[in-house]
């Protein structure tokens, strides 16, 4: 009887590399989810910017020629909101965000990955603080009801995206967390 057969027959601990597969196996899994999100991602902010780019130009339509309808410059700024958080959440997913150009420039090796971890964990901190205050906002503009002044938009419409962004940056930043515990490259799968 060997090392390895001890305690097999009474339910011991499965040895690490199967744990270390399962790992690698639920990363993969988790890392094709978050493609999904990454492509759901990159919709929203095309459609924000299509909707902030032709109400600026209906806007200006309406202005040149004093139409007698309400202004649809407020759909704009509302379309700001997905476009702003939403997309960055997919920059952080691609990490297309701001970096520093040596982290860039390092091979990759055990150095690189734990740069990389605690940058994730920082994303993390970052990214729970935003949540936080954004549901602190979306509460209260759910509560007070309040809305725009043009055009009558929900003041929730445009707080949900920031909430909804924040919380998408944490799940990306979570996952590559996982992903350079893991040694995997950094930066998730392009969704186009």
């Amino acid at each position: 009887m060997s090392h390895h057969d001890v305690g097999r027959d009474a339910g011991a601990l499965v040895s690490p590399r199967p744990l270390k597969s399962c790992f690698h196996s639920a990363l993969d899994k988790l890392m094709r989810f978050e493609l999904i999100v990454a492509r759901v991602e990159s919709r929203i902010a095309m459609a924000s910017w299509l909707v902030a780019t032709l109400s600026v130009l209906a806007s200006l339509v309406i202005r040149a020629f004093a139409l007698p309808i309400p202004d649809t410059g407020e759909w704009a700024l509302v379309a700001m909101s997905p476009l702003t958080f939403v997309g960055a959440a997919l920059c952080s997913h691609l990490h297309k965000h701001l970096t520093a150009d040596i982290v860039e420039m390092l091979p990759r090796g055990t150095l690189l990955q734990v740069l990389e971890a605690v940058i994730a964990i920082l994303f993390i901190i970052f990214s729970v603080f935003l949540s936080a205050l954004a549901l602190d906002l979306f509460d209260y503009a759910l509560s007070s009801s309040e809305r725009l002044t043009d055009l009558g938009t929900p003041l929730a419409v445009p707080v949900a995206f920031i909430l909804l962004g924040a919380l998408l940056m944490g799940f990306h930043a979570i996952v590559d967390l996982l992903r350079a515990c893991a040694g995997r490259s950094p930066g998730g799968i392009n969704p186009w």
